[in-house]
């Protein structure tokens, strides 16, 4: 009788196993889908994919002005989203003297339709440039996100934006646009965490503060929050000061709401992002991963 409760346990055991094993990250409750194990969602990033997406954006040239180069970029960005499981679409924004640029915005809906979280990069280069770093890696970084939160039947309760804002190097042109046209979403957006000049650096960088064109502060309780979503992940992760805030800026200085922003960088650079060396050979695929594992793990946390 003894051995026969031991068998039962055991069956009982390798069953229970193997039911873990084919269903790591889901539940059903209610009929809703829900992440189970963040962490090990998180480490599904894949880096070469991130690294593909990004060199196929380098190899149109200099992104700057409204130039062709960029607005192909947008083409490509909108396409990778929707490729990669999400909905996107393209908001035009005026740049002057008859030019353009456009804002990519992939969506995945929350339960709540009262509450955002904003992952923004930017499409655009500085004009000398292809900007490997600044911005193209943070590109490849977005649409992978958007892979595994798709993959993953990610039922959040906040709405996730992914966003390439366009005109960045211009004084951030695009995300002041975005801004302007959609106060309801600043006004319920509880994070907006920008990536700016990623994929070749020592450590994940967040900034703190930073100075020009007007002084940005980053949200502390944000900044922590990633700081411990890359210990969760054994990542190197360090907080400090910068010149400037990227698209963070117009989220943080408008007259509908003081967003809490977070700008992630990788420092110290291993190549100039305001260089004309700044190629897509210079990317570092470990870097890409640590970054990737890293916001895709705070997403997955922060939109519940």
């Amino acid at each position: 009788m003894k051995y026969k409760i031991v068998l039962i346990v055991a069956i009982i055991a390798i069953l229970a196993g193997g039911l873990v094993f084919y269903m790591p990250f889901k539940e059903k409750k209610e009929g809703e889908i829900k992440v189970l194990n963040v962490s090990a969602a998180a480490r599904e990033f894949n880096a070469e994919n991130a690294l593909t997406f990004s060199r196929e954006i380098c190899k149109l040239g200099p992104r700057y002005g409204g130039n062709n180069a960029e607005l192909k970029a947008a083409d490509l960005m909108e396409k990778k989203l929707e490729e990669n499981g999400i909905e996107a679409y393209k908001e035009k924004v005026d740049i002057g003297g008859g030019k353009y640029t456009y804002n990519v915005i992939g969506v995945i809906n929350g339960t709540n339709p009262n509450k955002y979280i904003i992952i923004g990069s930017h499409i655009d280069s500085p004009g000398f440039c292809e900007g490997a770093t600044d911005d193209a890696a943070a590109l490849g970084i977005q649409a992978e996100i958007a892979r595994i939160l798709s993959s993953k039947n990610f039922k959040p309760e906040k709405t996730i934006l992914i966003i390439g804002f366009g005109g960045e190097e211009l004084w951030f042109k695009g995300s002041e646009d975005f801004v302007k046209k959609h106060p309801e979403i600043v006004r319920n957006c509880e994070a907006m965490i920008d990536l700016n000049c990623v994929g070749a650096g020592e450590n994940i960088f967040l900034t703190q503060y930073s100075y020009q064109p007007r002084p940005v502060e980053g949200d502390p309780k944000l900044i922590n929050f990633t700081m411990e979503c890359a210990q969760e992940l054994g990542h190197p992760a360090t907080a400090g000061e910068t010149t400037y805030p990227s698209d963070t800026y117009p989220f943080y200085h408008n007259n509908i709401k003081k967003v809490p922003v977070c700008q992630v960088m990788s420092q110290p650079f291993e190549v100039p992002p305001w260089s004309s060396e700044n190629t897509a050979d210079k990317l570092d695929k470990e870097d890409i991963k640590k970054i990737g594992e890293t916001i895709t793990l705070v997403l997955l946390k922060l939109a519940g």
